[in-house]
């Protein structure tokens, strides 16, 4: 009985080391790559999926299975959910997959059938709050429009060409604010390029894409993200009060 239970518990303490290992694994890649938050959702869904289903196969253990995911959903909670709690069916699809992972090489074994409902569950969940929820919650949460003056701001070009250094009045400054690590970011530039060109009739608005050092770019890193036609981006440097540099 005791050597049982010692074995129990050896499983429980390697189910822990897993789910400090997949947060590990799962932060990496959001620092190394992209802080993309879909991208975080799928790496630890599929992570506490593969270890859920690891310690499935070496006893069905609920107990252990908590233990797994608690590392990744407690510090995602805390630098997340703290700021953006419309975010929380994430962590819920977490519990889903480590749930489903425990169950699997028993049900696979079993019931194939109930082992593939399974997976098709979570590719549909993830799917939707990937593709649809998850985004319009961010969108929704960073929207801070509001009808009031923009703050007093001086940009430093670093480019070539006419660059909007300082908001006029009567005129429209566009700012979009972008990180080399941003995945949307990234992918809306063409549009912003596209729309600049529309409107480079018009001498009433302007446009300016603006970095930070808060999304850990560089003026080189930032140049570099840029594939097509450099003069529809502008990379000027603007110094605020908390001595945050900021590149468009």
């Amino acid at each position: 009985m005791n050597q049982e239970l010692r074995s129990l518990w050896k499983l429980r303490l390697v189910a822990l080391g897993l789910g400090i290992l997949t947060l590990l694994i799962v932060f990496a890649i959001a620092l190394k790559f992209s802080n993309d938050l879909r991208l975080i959702h799928a790496n630890g869904l599929i992570l506490l999926f593969c270890g859920a289903a690891w310690l499935g196969w070496k006893k069905e253990d609920w107990f252990a299975g908590m233990l797994l995911i608690a590392p990744l959903v407690a510090i995602f909670s805390y630098e997340v959910l703290a700021n953006i709690p419309a975010l929380w069916p994430g962590v819920v699809l977490w519990f889903v997959a480590g749930a489903a992972g425990l169950v699997f090489v028993r049900a696979f074994r079993k019931q194939t059938a109930v082992a593939i409902a399974l997976i098709a569950i979570l590719l549909i969940g993830s799917a939707g709050y990937c593709g649809w929820f998850a985004p319009k919650q961010l969108a929704r949460s960073f929207n801070k429009a509001k009808d009031a003056f923009a703050p007093a701001f001086t940009l430093q070009p670093v480019s070539d060409g006419s660059v909007p250094i300082t908001p006029q009045r009567g005129r429209i400054l566009v700012i979009d604010f972008f990180s080399t690590t941003c995945a949307p970011c990234v992918a809306e530039l063409p549009e912003l390029a596209a729309a600049r060109t529309d409107l480079s009739s018009n001498h009433d608005i302007e446009f300016v894409l603006v970095a930070s050092d808060r999304g850990r770019d560089t003026p080189s890193a930032f140049a570099r993200s840029w594939k097509g036609d450099a003069s529809q981006c502008h990379l000027p440097s603007m110094w605020e009060e908390k001595h945050t540099t900021l590149w468009a």
